[in-house]
């Protein structure tokens, strides 16, 4: 903190080495609509940050824990579907779908 400067609105200490970052602009999940989906490399998930109507957080999840894979993008494609990109041997393109 220093006098002048605006402090973040997320802090991640220790650090989820951040990766690929994406808005979430779609229809197919219409409950995510502005949130920001980041990927962690070292705690291996894709983490979301819920933003209220006016850009304040509102919470945090953990997303595609059970991967055990270090997320190394994530974007929102123009059919409103999120895909994830790991970063191993044998790496993956995940498309995330809303639940039937």
């Amino acid at each position: 903190a220093r006098r002048g400067l605006e402090q973040p609105i997320v802090d991640w200490t220790p650090s989820i080495a951040p990766s690929g970052t994406t808005v979430y602009r779609g229809d197919k999940f219409p409950a995510w609509n502005g949130d920001i989906f980041v990927g962690a490399l070292v705690k291996r998930h894709l983490r979301r940050v819920d933003l209220d109507a006016r850009g304040a957080v509102v919470g945090e999840s953990q997303l595609l824990t059970e991967l055990g894979a270090r997320i190394r993008d994530v974007r929102t494609s123009p059919d409103g579907y999120l895909y994830v990109t790991t970063d191993d041997q044998q790496g993956k393109v995940l498309r995330l779908e809303p639940a039937p």
